[in-house]
This record gives structure tokens, sequence and C-alpha cells, in this order.
């Protein structure tokens, strides 16, 4: 019979499995949206598997698996709304179903759901939206204006996304319609409870960005054991060792940073100080994997860029988070 620590480590092994056998690197740089019938089945499987619940199993705090698992979507520039459905609209239908039985959210599992949270003011990018495909649904979700667990959630049909260009070239920008939403709702959830659940979804994304940074250092570093200058391999020369240590450290801090964010009773600016660290350590250890590469690494039909690229859009969405956490974790302060 498998010990409690055996049992908890087979999800996180489970999940790798999946992502190297069904989201290898070759079909992200496809970047294949819904749309395609051999994609759609991914997100079936997913969903047969139960991954899209994985909230379900994490909601004690100090739950390290977001990171784990988040790791391993970046690895593999997954392009799937797995962390968005799962993290966000899956738990928020659990503590208000009434978002589902009235139509406003629309069943995941069939209509996968990609989202945008952001502050009660628009931003200046407060149109664009990760874009995949016309099957899926696309969210934004706010709070309605007063710090008084009052909430709003629009929804927009794929249908009504108009696709732009973006940085990451393994999947598409959209832009939502300026117009009305083709649902929308208001909702009351205290901060209590909306808070651990945005803190999850934060420690996701983080955790991608992270998994993409890791895996443009890895190939640095065996990039480094291969290539060969004045007779020995450039990892050996300091300039390259050294650098490529201090990266693989920060993004080890960034890690510890993560664990900071899902632990209970966590600093009230955890969500900014985790994302600074993170963003600058993914930051540093992708456009090092490029220098180190030299002129392959600038090169298109090399993979070094995807991760950069990657790295560079989370870093939009990670920011945006935490400043809602930050927003609204601390009171509102009334000058005298």
């Amino acid at each position: 019979m498998a010990t409690q620590t055996e049992a908890e480590d087979m999800l996180p092994a489970s999940f790798g499995r999946l992502m190297r056998e069904q989201h290898p690197l070759a079909d992200a740089r496809r970047g294949d949206t819904l749309d395609e019938p051999r994609h759609y089945a991914k997100w079936a499987s997913l969903d047969q598997g139960g991954w899209l619940e994985l909230a379900d199993v994490e909601a004690e705090p100090g739950t390290h698996y977001p990171l784990a698992l988040g790791e391993m979507m970046g690895r593999s520039l997954l392009n799937l709304p797995l962390a968005f459905s799962a993290y966000v609209l899956h738990p928020l239908c659990q503590q208000v179903p009434e978002l589902l039985g009235a139509g406003t959210v629309l069943p995941w599992q069939r209509h996968p759901g990609v989202g945008r949270v952001e502050q009660a003011e628009p931003e200046d990018d407060a149109r664009f939206i990760d874009f995949h495909g016309r099957r899926a649904c696309y969210y934004r979700l706010a709070p309605a204006g007063e710090r008084d667990g009052s909430w709003q959630i629009q929804r927009y049909d794929g249908t009504d996304v108009d696709v732009v260009a973006g940085m990451d070239v393994c999947g598409a920008l959209g832009c939502l319609p300026a117009g009305s939403a083709a649902a929308q709702a208001g909702f009351s959830l205290p901060w209590a409870s909306m808070q651990p659940l945005l803190r999850r979804y934060l420690a996701v994304e983080l955790a991608q960005t992270l998994g993409a940074a890791a895996a443009a250092l890895d190939m640095a570093v065996s990039y480094a054991t291969e290539r060969r200058q004045f007779g020995k391999p450039i990892g050996q020369y300091q300039a390259i060792k050294h650098a490529l240590a201090n990266a693989w450290v920060a993004l080890d801090n960034g890690r510890y940073a993560v664990r900071a964010l899902l632990g209970e009773g966590a600093a009230p600016d955890v969500a900014g100080i985790a994302t600074r660290l993170v963003v600058a350590a993914a930051t540093q250890a992708t456009k090092l994997a490029i220098q180190v590469h030299g002129g392959i690494g600038f090169a298109w039909e090399h993979d070094a860029h995807l991760f950069l690229k990657r790295v560079y859009h989370k870093r939009l969405e990670v920011q945006r988070l935490a400043r809602l956490l930050d927003t609204y974790q601390h009171p509102v302060r009334i000058a005298a």
C-alpha cells in the first residue's frame, strides 16, 4: 500500500508523463487552436483524466502542486487554457453555482474557458486575451468597484473574438469586442474566499513562467557541455559557467517565492514580491539561453526563442494579477 508521500508524488509524475507524451514541444510550435480536432481531443483527454478538477486536490494552504504542475505546463509550452479553467472557473462555480446554473459560465469540459482577471478600472490592454479558437469561451473577471466582495464576470463567444498579432508564436492573441458580452453577471464572494483562489491561479501562472525558463536554461547547459571552443567545452569558461549558475539560483529563488505565495499566513504583499522575483529570474534565464547558443540561438528554427517569447507573454499576465491581489489585500487608507 502506497504511503501518503508516495501518493502525493504520483500526481506530478502522472501529469509530467502526460505533458511529455501528449504535449511535446513540436506540437506547441505549430500553435494549434481548439478548432483543430486533434487539439480539441487533447482537451477532452484532460477532462477524462480529471485534470480539469485539479483545484479540488489543492484546496489546503501549503499544497505545492500548483508549482510542480505549472512548471510542467511551462516546460511543454502548453497551449491549452487548463490553468484558468481548472484554477478559476471550476473553484469559482463551486462557490457560486448560480454562475453555471444561469448559463453565465458554460461547462468548461465542452467549452474550454479562457480568461483574464483584472482590476475594476480597465487597463490599457483590457481587450487583449489569449486566443484558443472559436470553440472556446472567453471571460473577464473583475471586482465590481468596491471592496465589499462584489464581482462581475463577462463571457464572450469565440466567434466574436478577433485574432491579432502577438509575441508568443506558440499561441495566438485575441481582441475582445468593444460591444456587450454574450453573457454577464454580478455576484458576491468575500475576499477571504476569492484571495486563495486567485493566489493559487497566480502560483500556477508563475510556475508556468518558471517552467519555460527552466527548460530554456536546461537547453543552454546541455549546449554548453557540447559546444567546444579553444579545445574545451564552452561551459568550462567562467563567463558562461558562472552566468548559468547564477540563472539557476535565481530560478530556484523564484520557486521559493511561489511556495511562500501558496503558504498559510503568507505576507500581504507576497504576490507582488513573488511576481517580481519570478519575472526577473525567468527573463534572465531565457535571454542567457539564447546568448549561450550564439548565432543558432537567434534562428527561427531553434526552440530557444519560443521560451523567451512565452516568458515575455506570461509576464504581462502575472503582473496584472499580482497588482489586483496586492491592491485588494491592503485596506483603503482614508486621509485624516
